[in-house]
């Protein structure tokens, strides 16, 4: 992998550059302090621009950038003219979601794009295209995600969640590193999941990473490339939908995907006469559960008998793994006796203590 160069281009970039400490692998260049901006790519480097205000003098140079490279820029909110300005330059654009510090959330997307390409090992493993170049597009915005966490299966859940959000266009790009002794099968399944979050006919791509350290926290980074949908035509789709729950769906999608806040889902829901706590239900159902529902039901498909099913199911309850509304489905789906799994489910809370 070439070597990163992250560039700042104003001073809170370079404030989330000393905060993100970058590693011996990385460089940096302060473009105010040098007077000028690169105007191409350094042989045997990629750039990586961090601009946290987005006006037309530093838009226009980066237009007229030569070679390959990443812009980091605050996400937008509706339809922001400047955004045009960087899908037009020939770098890969990445919004970063900046909720409260534009440095701290600047500096943690730092981190993120160090760990999506660099810190490889020979005992690493690749499935798909290991140049992000063929993966990543320009012209489209390429989200970064991160999730981390003491167990994989709950790192991957929710990194699973947010990439199902997004609604994935062209395809995701994986980096796990998890530690050596993780077993194969724990990786099998965390694999299946993340594979389930995106359309079966989109790319996917993994890159697996080992931590040498037992007791490593598992980390998990994606790119998600998505075509932007400008808001003004969020209320055209929700005309365009012919019953009460489509409407409420299309909603909920905008939701889940960060293009509307809560305040605007409300107001969306009162003027097109959906009740906003049928869009919680919804939101709910489809986003906050999905991943972990699709998990337990290819386990209860390669199950060897009802037996085995039931303990599935109660388990899953046991630990709250699924909500008790899913209970029904499921049990009418593979034909298990509710008042069985019950049962069994207040027999592990018993004997666990739960």
């Amino acid at each position: 992998m070439k070597k990163l160069q992250f560039i700042a281009l104003d001073d809170t970039a370079s404030q989330s550059l000393d905060m993100a400490g970058l590693s011996p692998k990385s460089e940096r260049i302060d473009a105010q302090a040098a007077g000028r901006i690169p105007a191409s790519a350094e042989p045997g480097k990629v750039p990586v621009f961090l601009l946290t205000a987005l006006d037309e003098e530093t838009l226009k140079a980066l237009r007229s950038f030569r070679g390959e490279g990443f812009v980091l820029f605050p996400e937008p909110e509706g339809n922001d003219p400047a955004v045009e300005a960087v899908l037009k330059t020939p770098l890969i654009p990445v919004p970063v979601r900046v909720e409260a510090l534009a440095t701290l959330a600047f500096s943690g997307a730092v981190r993120s794009v160090e760990l999506l390409f660099s810190e490889t090992s020979t005992d690493d493993f690749s499935l798909g295209a290991e140049d992000p170049f063929e993966v990543l597009r320009k012209g489209m915005m390429n989200r970064l995600l991160f999730a981390e966490g003491r167990h994989l299966r709950e790192a991957v859940l929710r990194i699973a969640h947010r990439i199902r959000s997004q609604r994935s266009k062209e395809g995701v790009v994986y980096i796990l590193r998890i530690p050596a002794k993780t077993p194969l099968f724990a990786l099998d399944e965390a694999l299946d999941v993340l594979e389930i979050a995106v359309p079966p006919e989109k790319p996917l791509h993994f890159a697996v990473r080992f931590q040498r350290e037992e007791e490593a926290q598992v980390r998990i980074a994606a790119f998600v490339a998505t075509p932007e949908r400008a808001a003004s035509d969020l209320q055209m789709r929700i005309d365009a939908q012919p019953t009460y729950l489509s409407k409420a769906a299309v909603i909920v999608e905008s939701f889940a995907a960060r293009e509307i806040e809560e305040r605007e889902l409300d107001r969306l829901c009162r003027d097109n006469g959906i009740d906003p706590e049928d869009a919680d239900r919804l939101y709910e159902l489809v986003y906050t559960r999905s991943d972990e529902t699709a998990e337990l039901i290819r386990k209860l498909k390669i199950a060897a008998d009802a037996r085995e099913r039931t303990e599935l199911v109660a388990r899953a309850l046991a630990e709250n793994f699924i909500d008790p509304h899913i209970l029904e489905e499921l049990a009418s789906l593979f034909r298990l006796d509710a008042a069985a799994i019950l049962a069994r489910t207040d027999e592990i809370r018993a004997k666990e203590g739960r």
